[in-house]
């Protein structure tokens, strides 16, 4: 399997503020999945696709779209005329698999890896390469890799390395819009976005990093008295109040998985640690399509 880019902004495009709103509201009215919501503590995780293998909105699981038909835009597309010519403007569309526009709002995404469940697809079919450019965001909206916490702005076009443990907190009502991109990676001799700018390895800029003070011996005490709480009914709320506490605090890279077995082999139910290595296992070692 190739390797995936390493996640870095590359550049901005420019958005036209008028059209874009136009569409987005538009996208209103049409039947968002909650695919992948799993991921999500705290509300849905919603997308619609834009671009997909056989041209069908289908129902957002990349795994069930016909891999063996080509890539084409879909109906939702063809109601959003400023996002299909963006998307047109900016990608390479022989290379392009998938195209979703996504949103959530007042949510945490459990820190996990995709990817996995694509391994048996052929090179030319199989997501690649992932790119974002947000349309709507806010301060309060986070990425996280590894132990870096930062913010991707509107209009800027990033790639992510989408197979390293990433998470996301939108810790605010207002809902984070964001188009991705799914590349195959296959030899061509056009680009594969037509924006100019920063390469792999200059990575993730100083400034769009977050500063998070050190989880200190009393933030991890606190969170270790959550085991008191902890059973199969009160894991999903125990891990968004440890997911959110990582993009707040820095505890360190693998933090969120680590603190939550901790937190699991303390608590009195038995069922709760195999459970939350199960969890761990799902989201970020192995997953079947």
């Amino acid at each position: 399997m190739p390797d995936p880019m390493r996640t870095h902004y590359v550049g901005d495009t420019c958005l036209d503020d008028a059209r874009l709103a136009k569409d987005l509201a538009t996208s209103d009215s049409i039947a968002w999945s909650e695919a992948y919501s799993d991921y999500v503590f705290g509300g849905a995780w919603k997308s619609c696709m834009l671009w997909a293998r056989g041209g069908s909105a289908g129902d957002g699981v990349v795994t069930h779209y016909d891999h063996d038909r080509p890539a084409a835009f879909s109906e939702f597309a063809d109601q959003l005329p400023y996002l299909r010519e963006l998307i047109s403007t900016v990608a390479d569309l022989d290379r392009l698999n998938f195209v979703r526009l996504a949103k959530v709002q007042n949510s945490v995404i459990i820190p996990h890896r995709d990817l996995l469940e694509l391994g048996d697809l052929a090179d030319e079919t199989r997501n690649a390469h992932r790119m974002h450019i947000p349309l709507a965001t806010n301060e309060d909206c986070f990425f996280n890799e590894g132990d870096t916490v930062f913010r991707m702005r509107k209009g800027e076009v990033w790639f992510l390395d989408a197979s390293e443990i990433h998470s996301v907190a939108v810790l605010s009502s207002q809902e984070r819009v964001h188009l991705m991109f799914d590349f195959v990676d296959v030899p061509s001799a056009k680009p594969l976005i037509s924006v100019e700018g920063a390469s792999p390895d200059a990575g993730i800029p100083a400034d769009r990093t977050v500063k998070r003070p050190p989880l200190t011996e009393a933030d991890h005490a606190h969170l270790m008295r959550l085991a008191d709480v902890l059973t199969l009914e009160t894991v999903n709320e125990i891990f968004s109040i440890v997911i959110k506490k990582h993009f707040r605090c820095d505890g360190g890279e693998g933090f969120v998985w680590n603190t939550m077995i901790d937190i699991a082999r303390a608590a009195e139910d038995p069922a709760v640690l195999p459970h939350v290595k199960e969890l761990r296992r799902h989201y970020t070692l192995e997953r079947s399509a």
